[in-house]
């Protein structure tokens, strides 16, 4: 498989995802990045009071649910500048699978 990852912030959310890309099967999914969405929830406890936070939180479950068709890196960032993400704010790194 080679699969690259990515971390990045929905521009209009503020919600921290993680971006694969499986250039072997050809999409590309997002993740709620977890590890950092944690980091957040013990440093800014008022987000968690914030119905606005809240909601996007929610909202961005529905992006995770969807795979996109892509060939290349081009068509990656294709997708990413649509949604407002530069190539320039995203740096994807090849994971090792064993």
């Amino acid at each position: 498989m080679n699969l690259f990852k990515a971390h990045t912030v929905h521009p209009e959310t503020d919600i921290p995802l993680v971006i694969y890309f499986n250039k072997r099967d050809g999409y590309m999914v997002f993740e709620r990045d977890e590890e950092v969405i944690t980091i957040l929830k013990s440093v800014r406890l008022d987000l968690w009071e914030n119905d606005s936070f809240l909601q996007n939180l929610e909202n961005i479950t529905k992006l995770c649910k969807t795979q996109f068709p892509v060939q290349n890196f081009d068509d990656v960032y294709e997708i990413l500048s649509l949604m407002g993400i530069s190539k320039s704010d995203v740096q994807f790194k090849q994971m090792i699978l064993h």
